[in-house]
């Protein structure tokens, strides 16, 4: 793509490091992203421009849309300074996308590609992956034990008309309400590919597709005016050839 920069951290130019401490503000079809890569590569805002909602609770430095490196709450990958890889905000013909890294340790470096197609303006993609660079000798090529946790903050404008609705992979329609606290859901009870947070008084969900072979483990957790809806990749060892993948979207449709 012409106007796409692709800048190996290798080759940084100068500047770039700089780049990596701005906001960067992803304006494309129907969304409206603000992104803060020197925390986290953290989301700080994710609006949806149509229905003027906002659908991200976050301070610049906690909440948001996070991802870890292994099962543990705000492990790194949380507060990381990631660097801009590949940024196109020019309105190619393609999509509008970011690519950003972030050194986790132990010789992995979880990357996010943040995109919003221009076929479908209505779709909010993000791909991240957890892949081994350097893994240390006497490991046989192995890391530490990752897992790519995906934990988003969203607000509830409604919290007595909101819930979170998915069918099952045994094909068991669920309906989570913020009365029930945390909830996992793991093997047939997984979401079969696709969930929802619905609020019933602004008659919008926020619907969250991904790949079930790629996911072991969704977790619903309410808090006073918040949700998070986690998506949780096997916990295993990565070798260069066998990174952790999530690849998810969100799209806003109108409920029911």
């Amino acid at each position: 793509m012409e106007n796409t920069k692709l800048i190996p951290e290798k080759e940084m130019i100068p500047g770039q490091k700089e780049l990596s401490r701005l906001p960067v503000e992803l304006n494309s079809g129907n969304w409206k992203l603000n992104i803060i890569p020197w925390i986290g590569g953290r989301i700080l805002s994710m609006s949806h421009v149509p229905s003027g909602v906002q659908w991200l609770h976050s301070r610049i430095d906690i909440n948001g849309y996070e991802e870890y490196s292994s099962t543990e709450y705000r492990s790194s990958g949380c507060t990381e300074e990631y660097n801009i890889i590949e940024m196109d905000l020019e309105h190619a013909r393609e999509e509008e996308s970011l690519i950003l890294e972030g050194d986790v340790g132990g010789g992995l470096v979880l990357q996010r590609k943040i995109s919003i197609p221009n076929d479908n303006p209505n779709i909010l993609r993000i791909a991240s992956t957890i892949e081994a660079r350097s893994v240390g000798a006497g490991s046989g090529g192995f890391s530490r034990l990752a897992c790519l946790r995906v934990h988003p903050t969203f607000t509830l404008f409604h919290p007595t008309e909101t819930f979170v609705s998915f069918t099952s992979i045994d094909g068991t329609k669920h309906e989570v309400w913020p009365d029930s606290g945390e909830q996992i859901y793991e093997g047939n009870n997984l979401p079969h590919g696709k969930w929802m947070l619905v609020d019933k008084s602004l008659n919008l969900q926020l619907v969250n597709r991904f790949d079930v072979s790629q996911v072991v483990k969704c977790i619903v957790n309410w808090d006073n005016g918040t949700v998070n809806m986690e998506l949780w990749s096997e916990d295993r060892p990565v070798s260069k050839e066998s990174p952790l993948e999530i690849e998810h979207e969100y799209e806003v449709a109108s409920f029911p």
